[in-house]
């Protein structure tokens, strides 16, 4: 889960800019969730309101646009939670906001939605203007502290360092040791898929690239033939070059950069580029001969938008593996309290260390079985026509072919401990 914040002035120009983008449709559903300290009819007079505070004050910035991107598809509970977290570390209680939610969003190595807060920085009550010192290491301790809570997986970042101390002081010790154990004291940062001007430049040139790179990498891994990959390619209307250095695997729309191979997957370039010379010699041999700045025969644009059949399926294929994530979430959190804060479990009796240390290596396993499940349907969705029950089973005999020293006993013990996991227990898993 990952946040940032851009401040605003307050002209009339970029609330109505803001405002277009926060109730653009545009494969979204945008839904107003909540205003806290205002009564207006319009979202843009709710900026305009923000503006006019500041004239109380010697304050300069107007409001503040913060966005949260979860991994997984929120739940309305979890993202009221996120929500409140990030307003008790703002200190933002008495100021104007305004909650927005992006639902139905093409996945883009996240969940299909999320969140976009608008906070005045002047409250109406106190006129005491936010105090936003360090704001972007303090957003991503509460987005640190969000993801133990909600999604069990967690985020590597730069400030690491302070957030650990942050949350040791404000009594959340045992989420920092889970930082430290999952990611060191200095995280491994990864590059970003895509930088903001390259997701500009494709979004003015109308390329879908928040879908063409996920489907190109849930490709690679599937393994699909160097046929399938040609022609995802040609329907995109993308061509392959060389990039920048020898290793490099890079895709162009025209004359648009829209990615290379090792960012896409987040690999090694000279792992990847052995692995593509394996894979799909015929497509590097042709793209070799492209000039870096030629534009490639393309497929006609309104090829590359999909149809309203296609976006159906891909949201009821988003809807299924979000269903299977929200298991997986509350399992992986179930995990991380039985690990970090065995006694605040939330088990009745003291179970002894053997009985805790079985449980957490049946939810490890149950975790496993799920992960898998999701694979397949991104994989194959031919899976979508077929019973959860099937799809669990396929799921749980990958997971112990891989792991011929657990007994197939051991596979349907977890999944319904948890009560909350209980209300939906997955097919196939219960005891």
């Amino acid at each position: 889960m990952i946040a940032r914040a851009f401040s605003y002035r307050g002209s009339l120009t970029d609330a109505r800019r803001l405002d277009a983008h926060l109730w653009k449709e545009k494969d979204q559903r945008p839904v107003l969730v909540e205003t806290r300290n205002l009564c207006v009819r319009q979202t843009v007079e709710g900026m305009q309101v923000m503006a006019a505070l500041t004239a109380a004050s010697h304050a300069e910035i107007a409001f503040w646009h913060l966005y949260v991107s979860p991994r997984k598809t929120l739940t309305a509970a979890e993202a009221a939670k996120v929500v409140d977290l990030v307003v008790t570390e703002l200190a933002a209680h008495d100021h104007p906001m305004m909650v927005f939610a992006h639902h139905d969003k093409p996945r883009a190595g996240g969940g299909a939605n999320h969140l976009h807060l608008v906070i005045g920085h002047v409250s109406p009550r106190t006129f005491r203007a936010l105090d936003m010192r360090h704001h972007a290491p303090r957003l991503h301790k509460v987005m640190a502290l969000a993801a133990y809570l909600i999604e069990g997986e967690a985020v590597p970042s730069r400030w690491q360092k302070s957030i650990v101390e942050a949350l040791r002081a404000d009594g959340h010790g045992h989420v920092a040791d889970w930082l430290i154990d999952e990611l060191g004291v200095v995280p491994v940062i990864k590059a970003p898929r895509m930088t903001d001007s390259m997701r500009r430049a494709a979004q003015a040139a109308d390329f879908p690239l928040a879908g063409f790179q996920p489907g190109l990498e849930r490709l690679w891994k599937s393994p699909a033939t160097e046929a399938e990959i040609a022609a995802f390619l040609e329907r995109n209307g993308v061509a392959v070059g060389r990039g920048n250095t020898a290793n490099v695997i890079a895709f162009r729309y025209e004359n648009l950069f829209v990615g290379s191979l090792h960012r896409i997957l987040r690999q090694d370039a000279s792992t990847v580029h052995q692995e593509a010379q394996r894979r799909i010699p015929g497509l590097l041999d042709s793209g070799e001969s492209v000039a870096p700045d030629a534009a490639p025969s393309c497929a006609p644009r309104e090829l590359l938008r999909p149809s309203d059949a296609e976006r159906q399926a891909r949201l009821d294929l988003q809807k299924r593996i979000d269903a299977v994530e929200g298991q997986l979430a509350g399992l992986k959190t179930k995990r991380l309290s039985l690990i970090y804060r065995p006694g605040h479990a939330g088990s009745r009796d003291r179970k002894s260390q053997e009985a805790v240390a079985a449980r957490i290596h049946r939810l490890a396993r149950a975790e496993s079985i799920l992960d898998e499940a999701i694979s397949l349907l991104w994989r194959d969705a031919g899976w979508m026509a077929r019973s959860d029950l099937e799809l669990m089973q396929a799921a749980e005999q990958i997971v112990t072919s891989a792991e011929q020293d657990i007994s197939l006993g051991h596979s349907d013990v977890e999944i319904t401990q948890d009560e909350k996991v209980e209300q939906a227990p997955a097919p196939g898993l219960g005891p």
